[in-house]
């Protein structure tokens, strides 16, 4: 089929989406209309969001008379395109479907142009119903993994130590494997930013929060209630305050030995290597010592395909992908946490024995082949 996917750039998306269709034989071209989903064109950058979109609309009508299109996929949201633009994309009758990864959080930012696309796909099911109230035709379409690619060289590197994490340092995060290597706990951690040992997180502007108030806060409202909006605004304003705890954890990670960003073949290695790789499904909540809320990641289907032992903080609907303590391993506590990870140090057969189950349930149902033929199904293509 010829696709055209709209995507950020560089992202995971292009490994795991765009290069999953190009593997499966499509004739696949990207937009790339910026370097995150979530970027903000504030007053002083609309010219610059307009010349994008019309740059889209423009290459699709290009396609679409140089031989046709079959599919728009886009993973974007209402933050770039624009009502206008996606309403010109929907008359040129090409089926067009948007992604969502972040449906506990960031439900709300495709609500301006919902209802023009044939499909919204959500990768967990929570807000699915709000969403669906502005017009989408929502779907549960669920994050995947690639299988390790046939001959390539993932077998060279190797952890520095037993327990691993990869993934991006977020106050609970630092807080959480802060814990546990002042607890002794043989840790390395790798991923983008981490060889600083600095907090990262979404940068929000004066000027974007008011545009958020403005355009999402009643929608939140009504989906959510005033506890979690309240909470939302809460987190932006206290985003630098209690910093001692955070700063204690860079202190003790410092002797961590981490690295920046790997190869697509090295974290394969990574997650086939280390004797427990650590999974943090938290998206609000700051204190591991207190309940946050979560969701599944995608990380949750990539160390299984690996064929990783993987021991994850436990997410709603988790068990319909995976079922714990026979094909991964999950924790609800820091203190259940502590002492799964001493447990299965030292019950290595027992470690096997759940990875290789995860890794063959991730393979005969959670690809990103397996996702296709559903969308596709769905939407009557190919």
């Amino acid at each position: 089929m010829r696709i055209l996917t709209v995507v950020e750039s560089p992202s995971w998306v292009e490994h795991h989406v765009v290069g999953s269709l190009v593997r499966l034989g499509h004739d696949v071209k990207q937009f790339s209309y910026g370097s995150s989903v979530g970027e903000y064109y504030g007053r002083a950058r609309r010219d610059c969001r307009e010349k994008k979109n019309q740059a889209l609309v423009d290459l699709v009508r290009t396609l679409k008379r140089a031989g046709g299109l079959d599919l728009i996929f886009c993973y974007v949201y209402d933050d770039f395109l624009t009502v206008e633009h996606a309403r010109q994309l929907a008359a040129l009758g090409i089926p067009m479907v948007n992604y969502n990864v972040d449906m506990l959080n960031q439900w709300y930012r495709q609500i301006r142009t919902a209802r023009f696309f044939t499909r919204v796909l959500c990768a967990q099911r929570i807000n699915m119903d709000n969403l669906a109230r502005y017009g989408a035709t929502v779907v549960h379409f669920p994050m995947a993994a690639p299988p390790p690619r046939p001959g390539a060289n993932a077998g060279d590197f190797r952890p520095s130590a037993p327990v691993t994490f990869l993934g991006a340092p977020t106050a609970y995060r630092l807080r959480a494997l802060g814990a546990l290597k002042a607890h002794g706990v043989p840790l390395a951690v790798y991923g983008k930013s981490w060889d600083q040992v600095r907090e990262v997180g979404p940068d929000y502007s004066f000027e974007k929060t008011i545009s958020d108030i403005r355009h999402y806060a009643g929608p939140r409202l009504r989906g959510e209630g005033f506890g979690s909006l309240s909470d939302a605004l809460l987190s932006r304003l206290k985003k630098r305050r209690d910093e001692s705890s955070i700063a204690q954890a860079r202190t003790i990670l410092n002797g961590v030995a981490s690295v920046g960003g790997l190869s697509d073949d090295a974290v394969v290695s990574l997650f086939r290597h280390s004797s427990i790789n650590l999974g943090f499904t938290r998206m609000a909540g700051d204190d591991p010592g207190k309940p946050g809320k979560t969701q599944i990641k995608l990380r949750d289907f990539e160390v299984p395909m690996a064929g990783g032992f993987y021991l994850v903080e436990e997410a709603p609907g988790y068990d319909e992908h995976f079922i714990p303590g026979r094909e991964v391993e999950t924790w609800r506590t820091q203190a259940e946490l502590e002492d799964k990870i001493r447990y299965y140090l030292q019950h290595e057969d027992e470690r096997t024995m759940i990875a290789e189950a995860g890794r063959r349930r991730a393979l005969a149902q959670h690809t990103w082949a397996h996702r296709f033929e559903m969308l596709f199904r769905v939407l009557s293509i190919g």
